[in-house]
C-alpha cells in the first residue's frame, strides 16, 4: 500500500505484548477452565482487530486487520467524491448515564479510548451527493484529526463541510 498512512498507525508489537499479558492473566485469574479458555480465545479478536487508512495519489485505501490477520484493502477513487464532511459524535452523556447507569460512561469511554474504529468521536467522511459516503477516518485525538484532515484536503483538493 503506497502512500501516506492516516494517524495513528496501530502498533502491532504492542498489541501482541498486550495479548500475551492479558492471556496470562486470564489463565491465572479465571475461575473455571471454560472461562479461561474462552477469554484467551476471544482476546486475539478483541485486541487484534483494527482498521487502517492510507491515502495514495488518487486513492483512499481502507484495510481491516481481524484477529491479527490482514484483509485485502478496500480501495476508493478520490475523484468520485465531491467534498469532505467532518462530524463530531458526542461521547456518552449524562442522559445515557441516567438511563443505563454509571457503567454506560465507563463502557463508552473504554470503547472510545481503546477501540476508536468502533466509535471514535471525530469522523471524516468523503461524500458524493446525498446518499454516498465513505468513512475516511475515525478516532478520538484532535491532533490526529487535524493532521488527517489536512492530509486529505491536500491530497484531494476537496472543500470541507462541518456537520
Amino acid at each position: 500500500m503506497a502512500g501516506q498512512n492516516l494517524s495513528p498507525v496501530p502498533n502491532r508489537n504492542k498489541r501482541f505484548i498486550l495479548l500475551a499479558v492479558l492471556s496470562i492473566l486470564a489463565l491465572i485469574v479465571g475461575r473455571h477452565w471454560g472461562e479461561r479458555i474462552g477469554l484467551v480465545l476471544a482476546l486475539p479478536v478483541i485486541i487484534g482487530t483494527y482498521r487502517r487508512f492510507r491515502v495514495s495519489p488518487g486513492l483512499l485505501k481502507q484495510r481491516w486487520t481481524i484477529a491479527f490477520i490482514d484483509r485485502e484493502p478496500i480501495t476508493f477513487k478520490l475523484k468520485r467524491y465531491s467534498r469532505i464532511e467532518v462530524k463530531y459524535a458526542t461521547q456518552t452523556n449524562v442522559g445515557e448515564m441516567m438511563m443505563f447507569g454509571f457503567i454506560a460512561i465507563i463502557f463508552g469511554w473504554v470503547l472510545d479510548t481503546f477501540f476508536p474504529w468502533i466509535g471514535g468521536t471525530y469522523q471524516i467522511w468523503l461524500t458524493r451527493g446525498i446518499d454516498e459516503q465513505v468513512l475516511a477516518w475515525q478516532g478520538n485525538s484532535q491532533l490526529h484529526y487535524e493532521k488527517n484532515l489536512a492530509t486529505l484536503v491536500s491530497s484531494t483538493g476537496l472543500e470541507v463541510m462541518v456537520r
